[in-house]
């Protein structure tokens, strides 16, 4: 049966309306976990959990905005979406009319500097170049790009009403698997760092 309003010529043209999102999902737009678990779960994947952190945060934010944003590839190029993350954190505390003493630009050009130095030294690392300078400074850059991620972090987690992270605190089993997988080749880089200055050698 026909819809007789589609014979209607004065009938007001109509549109499909993208569906908002739950209360739920608008209230926290951005990724919310606790600053202990965040620096375990960045040192002890070396760093590696920063496609994660980036990729939820850009997933959850086009949810509750209903915008398409891509995730993956604002996870994968983080160095290219680290300012507009920081900007959307801080627009959002504005919106709320939460007076925050932080640098949203500062934190994301800490991040991109420190990450390229972190890819650059790895790189060189990998192939011999500079050994063992280029470990220890592609190591070390994990610090600064830890706290300038944590910054964000504690900014949005104040953005979405739980500032100290308490609704993402526990470890699942998930993560449990991960820290259990990279603590082992934290254990075998500890091994191949000490084993030749005890001049111990394994058994053939």
């Amino acid at each position: 049966m026909q819809d007789a309003s589609s014979d209607n010529l004065y009938a007001p043209p109509t549109a499909d309306v993208a569906p908002m999102p739950d209360a739920a999902v608008a209230a926290q737009p951005f990724y919310v976990v606790s600053a202990t678990k965040f620096c375990v779960l960045f040192f002890v994947t070396f760093g590696l959990y920063v496609l994660y952190w980036f990729y939820v945060h850009w997933r959850r934010w086009g949810r509750a905005h209903n915008e398409t944003v891509w995730p993956v590839p604002r996870a994968v190029f983080s160095i290219f979406f680290a300012h507009a993350l920081a900007r959307r954190i801080d627009e959002r505390l504005r919106a709320l009319g939460i007076v925050r003493a932080w640098s949203p630009a500062l934190a994301a050009t800490v991040y991109i500097v420190f990450q390229i130095a972190s890819t650059v030294t790895s790189r060189l690392a990998d192939r011999g170049i500079g050994v063992p300078i280029t470990d220890l400074v592609s190591l070390l850059a994990l610090v600064p790009i830890a706290l300038s991620m944590l910054a964000m972090q504690r900014a949005a987690n104040v953005a979405c009403g739980d500032p100290d992270g308490a609704g993402n605190r526990r470890f699942t089993w998930g993560n449990w698997a991960w820290i259990v997988v990279f603590g082992l080749v934290w254990v075998l880089i500890g091994a191949a760092i000490l084993l030749p200055v005890f001049d111990v050698e394994l058994p053939q």
